[in-house]
């Protein structure tokens, strides 16, 4: 019998029809459509949470002094010059950028859709090359003599700001694209709690960047270390990878200095717990498609009774076992292909709806820029593939029991 003839034969079946054998291939595209919504959220999480600790641009190491704890105290210091320049001798390193903290009490004063904010604050130092990638077109980020401080702020701040204060006060959301530009107050070497002599300088927002972890308002370093009347030491280290060094090799070399990167460890903390979830939601969906193979086994195996006159049929007009094999198999195959169609559509709808109603209750600030649902081509092809095959797996055995009838005792029971 021809392939052509097989193929025939087997979706000439009034159950092949949409409408019949919609309720058996229910169970596939629920599981696949499970698959598809699980691992897209846990990996668009991952993604987002990854992103948010160690920031959005690639090939940089956040690095700190190893400290060391003892009951309350912990034991760390900065980091100076000599460190800097050691950081620079790693193979791999390409550019290393200082963060300081201004060392002196600050407040600032801002004013934002009507409300005025007024805190103390820590005034971050950077390296413009930091920041750089992430300020506003036609802003500039260095130091200057002039009033009028050029200032990037922390994502993570204004994160806080919206989740925090915004969400349980009257303050509205603040998104990034409305602070650029604005101004605010700094009164440097006073706070709430420290008086004293204290210079006032007014501050302009040029960027947002989540290079800086959870701090305040960064400025150039150069005017940190200008106007500061005590040495800067540095609390951060950014190192910039060259194109294709070895990450394993500099964070041994970051590790000789005794220097540590929290921000890496706890990504990979991150990652770790995403491959928990995926392996979790592999589970859960394979228990729904072993339900579903279940379901797909009963059924044919009811097939097989119903169309014992059929086989009986095709095998005294010299169909071979293989043929009647094979039509059953085409069956499953041709549920398990429509399940697959039909599942990643539904997951890739509900996936999409879901991230989108989530996102709208979230701060703006914090919603910019991410997607929740992030399904890799590796697990909609995954998804692709394992629905057929457990549609075939499921119809294998009573496809060899139809292979298996013979002809004379099936006409003779018929008769």
């Amino acid at each position: 019998m021809k392939f052509r003839t097989r193929v025939r034969l087997a979706l000439s079946d009034p159950c092949e029809s949409p409408r019949q054998s919609g309720p058996l291939m229910l169970g596939l595209v629920f599981g696949i459509a499970t698959w598809v919504v699980l691992t897209g959220f846990t990996r668009g999480a991952t993604y987002t949470l990854q992103q948010r600790i160690s920031g959005s641009l690639p090939n940089r190491v956040r690095v700190s002094k190893s400290k060391t704890n003892f009951g309350p105290l912990q034991l760390g210091g900065g980091m100076k010059e000599d460190t800097v320049a050691a950081c620079k001798a790693i193979p791999g390193v390409e550019q290393v950028y200082r963060q300081a903290h201004f060392p002196g009490p600050c407040q600032l004063s801002a004013s934002q859709g009507g409300h005025t904010l007024t805190t103390d604050m820590i005034l971050e130092g950077v390296d413009p090359g930091q920041v750089q990638a992430q300020v506003a077109p036609g802003r500039v980020f260095e130091d200057c003599n002039g009033t009028l401080v050029p200032s990037v702020m922390p994502q993570a701040v204004l994160d806080v700001l919206n989740a925090g204060i915004s969400a349980h006060t009257d303050m509205p959301n603040i998104s990034p694209q409305a602070l650029i530009g604005n101004e605010f107050r700094l009164r440097v070497g006073a706070s709430s709690f420290v008086r004293g002599p204290s210079t006032n300088i007014t501050g302009q927002v040029v960027g947002i960047s989540d290079q800086l972890g959870v701090n305040g308002p960064a400025v150039p370093l150069a005017w940190v270390q200008r106007n500061a009347k005590h040495p800067v030491e540095y609390h951060t280290l950014t190192l910039q990878l060259a194109p294709g060094a070895n990450l394993e090799s500099v964070l041994r070399g970051v590790s000789s200095l005794h220097l540590a990167a929290p921000d890496l460890d706890m990504a990979r903390k991150v990652g770790q717990a995403a491959a928990l979830g995926q392996l979790l939601a592999a589970s859960f969906a394979g228990a729904i498609l072993l339900l579903a193979g279940v379901s797909i086994a009963s059924s044919f195996n009811l097939k097989v009774q119903l169309e014992r006159l059929d086989i009986g049929l095709y095998r005294s007009l010299g169909a071979t076992r293989r043929d009647i094999a094979w039509i059953y198999m085409i069956r499953a195959s041709s549920l398990g292909l429509q399940g697959a169609f039909w599942g990643l559509l539904v997951g890739l709808m509900v996936g999409n709806t879901l991230a989108a109603l989530i996102l709208s209750r979230l701060p703006a600030s914090f919603s910019y820029g991410i997607s929740l649902f992030q399904p890799s081509l590796s697990s909609l092809l995954t998804a692709t593939l394992f629905a057929p095959l457990v549609a075939v797996a499921a119809a294998w055995p009573p496809a060899r029991r139809a292979a298996a009838l013979e002809p004379a005792q099936i006409l003779r029971a018929g008769n």
